[in-house]
């Protein structure tokens, strides 16, 4: 998370610890990537996408 302010990057880990998965944490720290939280939903064939 560079360029991240330290006490914003622990303040997101503190509302969201325990609530979201660490594999989604990875994507909520890494820099801006276009498209990273439409790959993380549709990961594995898109079978954690609610069908309705």
């Amino acid at each position: 998370m560079d360029g991240i302010d330290p006490q914003l990057a622990a303040d997101v880990d503190d509302v969201f610890l325990g609530w979201w998965p660490d594999d989604l944490m990875d994507v909520v720290r890494r820099g801006y990537e276009p498209g990273a939280l439409a790959a993380y939903a549709h990961r594995d064939g898109g079978r954690h996408i609610p069908q309705d």
